[in-house]
């Protein structure tokens, strides 16, 4: 069994995007609101203590963007779109994904975790200026119905059981401004 590296699979989720036109970098979608130092809390896991390498303090940095009424998370891999409700402030994002766990062998089917991502919050403005966010973050796990994943039930670093979650409250300050 190869245990799942909890920093691989987050940073699946840690997506949100940017935008492209002119000089502008073309992975950032609309206009760039600069880069977030996010500081994340565990509030609730079914999932066990320690499952995927999880603590209870999570941080990492991410750009955001925004065109209109569409946010976008970006990891420096992959962009998340997300949406602003008519508020101006709340935000949310779904995000979906699977990671083969296991690799399918002589008469094993293999691992698939199915990952669904959400996340919701409040963005901190100042006139247009977004200085920061806050809000909750959700990981839910669940093996591929065609899957075996009992190799990754009760052993350190695994899961308690399948299907979980976890959530993290998170608070995030912007470090950097828009790039030029």
């Amino acid at each position: 069994m190869r245990p799942l590296c909890f920093a691989a699979v987050a940073a699946l989720f840690s997506m949100l995007a940017l935008g492209c036109s002119g000089g502008k970098d073309p992975k950032i979608p609309g206009n760039e609101l600069g880069t977030y130092h996010v500081t994340g809390h565990l509030g609730a896991s079914s999932c066990g203590p320690g499952a995927l390498g999880s603590s209870d303090l999570w941080e990492f940095d991410v750009k955001l963007s925004r065109d209109g009424h569409d946010l976008y998370w970006l990891n420096g891999k992959d962009v998340v779109p997300g949406r602003i409700a008519a508020d101006g402030v709340s935000f949310a994002f779904d995000s979906r994904s699977v990671v083969q766990a296991e690799v399918a062998g002589k008469g094993k089917p293999g691992c698939t975790i199915v990952r669904t991502d959400k996340a919701s919050g409040a963005l901190h403005e100042q006139g247009t200026d977004v200085t920061g966010f806050d809000g909750l973050m959700r990981f839910g796990y669940t093996a591929d119905p065609t899957s075996d994943c009992s190799d990754f039930i009760g052993v350190e670093g695994g899961f308690d059981g399948l299907p979980c979650e976890m959530s993290y409250q998170v608070d995030a300050a912007r470090t950097a401004g828009p790039s030029t």
